[in-house]
């Protein structure tokens, strides 16, 4: 019932997968092939297509959008916001908004951020925040930009299914936080299955180090509505 052309690229990834297990296992008997093996085959999708033989950056997907992506993991990175506070501000809360002035000033924030349990609070960028916001907005947002759009971060126009307004969704975070570890170049550099709380530990991490563990701190920072359960209780 399949047209030709989608059998024959069918019959290309399974031979392409046939290989890769060839070369992996020893072997090319699906009958052993487990669910770490259907894992690592897709990271190594995802590693080869952002990646030429040569070490070079491949050519980016028509969606994707890499000032808007660096832009994403350098805030969560230096704020702590957890996904669904990255994805939900907009534009009029960061101040400024004007690429130069971003790059020229020593604090900027992102105020009103709306957290759990009805909280919010105002996050104040640093240096590498601050320089990659200022290069999505001068190079990146004004490409899917629309009458309706008021949010920060924006998905991609070409998208079909995104919303009226082009509000990123919080789901998509996932993906642009795991596709921005496989571009950084070094194999040491690469944390590896990166998600985007991750970044929040880290995060929580730096800022208890540099507050002598000042749990009022990092308590108001991370936004917590309440105090944090103990960890025993998460096990």
């Amino acid at each position: 019932m399949r047209s030709a052309e989608v059998s024959t690229k069918i019959s290309r990834h399974l031979e392409r997968l046939r290989a890769w297990l060839a070369a992996g296992l020893g072997h090319p008997r699906v009958s052993a092939v487990t669910a770490r093996e259907i894992t690592a085959w897709r990271d190594h999708l995802a590693a080869a297509r952002w990646r030429r033989k040569d070490g070079s950056a491949a050519a980016t997907h028509r969606h994707a959008r890499p000032p808007r992506d660096r832009a994403v993991v350098h805030t969560m990175l230096g704020t702590g916001l957890r996904r669904a506070e990255i994805a939900g501000p907009d534009l009029a809360q960061l101040e400024p908004r004007d690429p130069a002035q971003l790059r020229r000033v020593k604090e900027a924030k992102l105020s009103g951020v709306r957290g759990k349990g009805r909280t919010s609070r105002s996050v104040f960028l640093g240096l590498d925040a601050r320089t990659a916001l200022a290069d999505y907005l001068e190079h990146g947002r004004g490409l899917d930009v629309s009458d309706e759009s008021a949010a920060l971060f924006l998905a991609a126009s070409s998208i079909a299914a995104r919303r009226p307004d082009g509000q990123l969704s919080p789901r998509s975070i996932n993906t642009i936080v795991a596709i921005h570890d496989l571009q950084v170049t070094g194999a040491d550099r690469q944390l590896g299955r990166l998600r985007p709380h991750d970044l929040r530990h880290t995060f929580a991490y730096l800022l208890s180090q540099a507050s002598g563990h000042n749990r009022a701190e990092l308590e108001r920072r991370l936004g917590h509505a309440n105090e944090p359960a103990p960890a025993w209780r998460n096990r």
